[in-house]
């Protein structure tokens, strides 16, 4: 998979939804393989591209990203984590913190949507995990 093309626009073949979650995949199978933030950054870096260039899809966008939280394997908090420290989408940080309030599952999870619902803030402290951030 090329992570670093340009996305996709109105009239070509590629639906960028589609495209965001095929680079979610890419971070997903990478993180099951490495144990560095620095590994998934391209893939983190393109998938925030895409939410960035098509504002007009943010309800979907937002709606794969919150199906994300409820099975936070390896890369969820890193995908989730990055592009709501950028985002801040209010629907997402609602979906973490309904997650923390009443847990599904795997309460041990709770720790992974506190993680998750730090990156909403500016004093995020995994931020330097990132180059983007770790510069700033």
């Amino acid at each position: 998979m090329v992570l670093m093309g340009s996305t996709s626009r109105r009239g070509d073949l590629a639906d960028p939804v589609s495209e965001f979650m095929q680079v979610v995949q890419w971070v997903l199978a990478t993180a099951e393989q490495t144990c560095g933030a620095e590994d998934l950054e391209p893939g983190l870096e393109r998938a925030l591209a895409i939410l960035q260039e098509n504002p007009e899809l943010r309800e979907q966008f937002e709606n794969r990203v919150i199906a994300l939280l409820d099975s936070p394997k390896e890369g969820v908090v890193e995908i989730v984590s990055f592009l709501m420290h950028v985002l801040r989408w209010e629907a997402v940080r609602e979906a973490v913190e309904e997650r923390i309030r009443h847990p599904r599952g795997d309460v041990s999870n709770i720790r992974l949507y506190e993680a998750m619902l730090d990156a909403f803030s500016d004093s995020w402290r995994d931020r330097d995990l990132f180059a983007r951030f770790s510069a700033a």
